[in-house]
């Protein structure tokens, strides 16, 4: 290659939204690199020569042009990329149809693949780039061994949108399913693996990809294709680019969570717990019902556990018009100031990118509206509470965008709420966008955008999202169908809780839906659903009206705020393939380095006998249990458990290592152990004394249930305040009760 085409392709690779090698200390050589033939298809494979990925092809579809691979350009050109730090790669450079395609795979970590088109001539339009067809490539797991069955345990879909529903597909199922953003092919483990197993596969698209990535999955069929909707390119406009993450890893699953982790955003604050005016009240909602339920909230719970409370749906003029109406007489303004006096924080629910007909934007500003291609504006739905047809704003345009963040900086700065909920953001990929510079993508993601920006200091929840594009600008995201007081709606939740798990805390936090507590639910069916919120480690807002629900099923709620911050373990490299429509039965979440919760739901109508493999989790070696919701010690187990859970239950179990001395093994403050309110846990052996400090307690009893190994029996107990105390023994274990004022209390057991 001459000199200066060796400058050119390095130089067209410089516009690419990710992937060039930076300047850092040199490092080990990757364990996985991509390989490209004479063809230009491209392989991934490790150091020992076992490929992941076998020679797939790169294509891209211009509006009415059949496919081009990289081997079929014009002019192609290959440079091989290295720098000083150890990063490695390719870069293919190659024309076709007036645009300029650059393909960049560099070796990680992680293995990412990066394609761009530019126009270098009169306007094109873009509908994909293919990333992989095993039409003519090979997938590990997918392919067939030598006794002609695949290897892969599972594949993992991920919906659409937050409220869509993921599923696992079994190795035998050849139903076709569409999958977005993110993919997983899940290794075989136990009797089903091989001899020498094969890791699985994350396959991931880019947070700032101009297209909306998508994958289609039948038997061991898989494509993998960014669709920009006939973006176009030209030589006036910026170029178009989209990227995959191929990573082979034993954890699929953690493998997406860290590369979602790598958008930058932090998670380090409090998580959110409040109460949301929806799934009690929804649209009907008054100022005096959300002042009753704020007092109770006040009066029942209390800020320290209960943070926000969020005014949802119902209040507005129109969708566009976010002022308020008759219900609320007062104002924005003088809600907020009730909500702060209170000790609380205010949130409030907005579908931003929508705009009714009687909000007065379709008329002042009718150029702002998504178009159909025939020149109309394009009509999203019909709701008279959002002021009748319902429109949505094309945020590809400068002049949306201003609006969008005007309207978020308002809210925040001028109405006082420290909480937004924005809702129906899809409205913001819609429609073709005939005449629009940016894809659907694009122009969601920036809008989006502009919100974040005058969202400030506010926290931002997501919902009704596609979800690839709004990595990083929200700090929490719905990732489930809506709930309601019925044990259908709340399996369906809990699947993608456990679907979705690896999202928390690295693209965002997870929003399960509101906690729910009230009839016709029973006490046992309310404890399932706030024992897979308290597990999914997200967000927890309470639903029903707190002024209205029984003391029994207000403690519920009290035993899952605040959130206990936990890591809840995906179906990773144990998975059970998953019709749709079902849900999940275990739940395994750790805690600390030496305690796990986990929950058994039956979701059936009789009693079922249940067995888990914690070895096939990683879990191995003794463990004591402790029963959380009947605060009693369960036999130790060791590699698996086995029980009987009744009709409509869940029974959540608390799993910590053993140890030689006394310890705590579990308390009734909350359902999750050993992350709320234990703290300074100590055995002082020269004194025989066992002593922690109790925090965020609420002002109820408060028990506390010791693990005792052979030799030890308590024989006094003191508090800090002193308080009443008193100490039992059953089996194993002794419990500590003591009456709580305060909301801590030092404790100590002599032995």
């Amino acid at each position: 290659m001459k000199r200066r085409d060796l400058l050119a392709a390095l130089g067209l690779g410089l516009w690419l939204p990710q992937g060039r090698p930076g300047r850092r200390r040199r490092r080990e050589a990757p364990e996985w690199t991509f390989r490209l033939d004479d063809d230009l298809r491209w392989s991934l494979v490790s150091r020992r020569g076992v490929p992941a990925v076998r020679d797939a092809d790169i294509a891209v579809v211009l509006r009415d042009q059949p496919a081009r691979a990289l081997g079929d350009l014009d002019r192609v050109r290959r440079v091989r990329l290295a720098d000083a730090s150890g990063s490695t790669g390719w870069q293919v450079v190659g024309t076709t149809s007036g645009v300029e395609v650059t393909a960049q795979l560099l070796d990680g970590p992680p293995p990412l693949i990066t394609v761009g088109v530019r126009g270098l001539e009169a306007q094109q339009r873009l509908s994909d780039i293919l990333f992989l067809d095993t039409d003519t490539a090979e997938v590990t797991g997918l392919a067939t061994d030598e006794a002609g069955e695949r290897t892969a345990a599972a594949v993992w879909i991920n919906g659409y949108e937050s409220r869509d529903e993921c599923r696992l597909l079994g190795p035998d199922d050849a139903t076709e399913a569409t999958g977005h953003w993110q993919l997983a092919v899940l290794p075989a483990r136990g009797a089903r693996a091989l001899r020498r197993p094969r890791p699985g596969l994350a396959l991931s698209f880019g947070i700032e990809d101009g297209g909306q990535g998508v994958f289609t999955v039948a038997g061991a069929r898989l494509s993998a294709i960014s669709r920009f909707g006939g973006r176009p390119v030209s030589v006036a406009l910026p170029p178009a680019a989209a990227s995959l993450a191929v990573v082979p890893a034993d954890d699929p699953m953690e493998a997406l969570g860290q590369v979602a982790a790598r958008s930058g955003a932090s998670f380090a604050g409090e998580i959110p717990t409040g109460w949301s005016s929806w799934c009690a009240l929804q649209d009907a909602v008054t100022e005096a019902d959300l002042l009753d339920n704020l007092a109770a909230a006040r009066t029942r719970i209390g800020p320290a556990s209960l943070r926000v409370i969020l005014l949802d749906d119902g209040y507005q003029r129109a969708a566009g018009d976010w002022e308020t109406n008759a219900k609320f007489p007062h104002g924005h303004r003088w809600l907020t100031e009730r909500i702060h006096d209170a000790g609380f924080r205010a949130g409030l629910w907005l579908a931003p990118f929508a705009v009714g007909e009687r909000s007065g934007i379709p008329v002042a500003h009718p150029e702002w509206l998504l178009q159909t291609p025939d020149g109309q504006a394009l009509v999203l739905a019909e709701h008279d509470g959002w002021g009748g047809r319902v429109y949505g704003l094309d945020a590809s345009q400068r002049a949306v965008r201003d609006h969008l963040r005007n309207l978020a900086r308002h809210v925040v700065s001028e109405w006082g709420y420290d909480c937004l909920k924005l809702d129906y953001l899809r409205h913001g990929a819609a429609g073709p966008r005939p005449d629009g510079q940016l894809s659907p993508a694009e122009a969601y993601r920036a809008g989006l955008q502009a919100l974040r920006e005058g969202a400030g200091r506010a926290h931002v929840v997501g919902g009704g999202a596609p979800l690839q594009h709004a990595v990083g600008l929200v700090d929490a995201m719905r990732i489930g169908p809506d709930v309601d007081a019925t044990p259908s709606r709340l399996q369906s939740a809990a699947r993608n809780v456990a679907l979705r798990a690896h999202l928390n805390g690295t693209a965002w936090r997870n929003d399960p839906d509101c906690d729910l507590a009230r009839e016709p639910l029973t006490i046992a069916e309310a404890r399932i659903w706030a024992t897979v919120v308290a597990l999914s480690g997200g967000l927890s807002l309470a639903g029903d009206r707190l002024d209205r629900l029984p003391d029994e099923r207000v403690e519920i709620l009290q035993r899952i705020m605040p959130v206990a911050r936990l890591r809840l373990l995906g179906p990773g490299a144990a998975p059970e393939p998953s019709p749709p429509g079902t849900s999940p039965e275990w739940l395994l979440a750790q805690v600390r380095d030496d305690w796990w919760m986990l929950a058994a739901v039956n979701w059936t109508e009789a009693p079922r006998r249940m067995t888990l493999s914690l070895a096939s989790r990683g879990v191995r070696g003794p463990l004591a249990a402790y029963d959380v919701w009947a605060a009693r010690r369960l036999p130790d187990v060791d590699g698996a458990v086995t029980l009987t859970v009744e009709a409509h239950t869940a029974t959540a179990i608390s799993l910590r290592r053993r140890r030689g001395v006394p310890f705590v093994l579990g308390t009734t403050r909350h359902v999750v152990q050993g992350a709320v309110d234990l703290e300074e846990e100590r055995w002082d052996a020269r004194r025989r004394v066992l002593s922690a400090r109790a925090v965020r307690l609420d002002g109820r009893p408060y028990s506390v249930t010791i693990a005792l190994p052979p030799g030890f029996l308590p024989s006094e107990g003191r508090t800090d305040p002193d308080t009443e105390v008193a100490i039992t023994m059953a089996g194993r274990a002794a419990t500590l009760d003591a009456a709580t004022t305060g909301d801590e209390l030092a404790w100590e057991i002599r032995f």
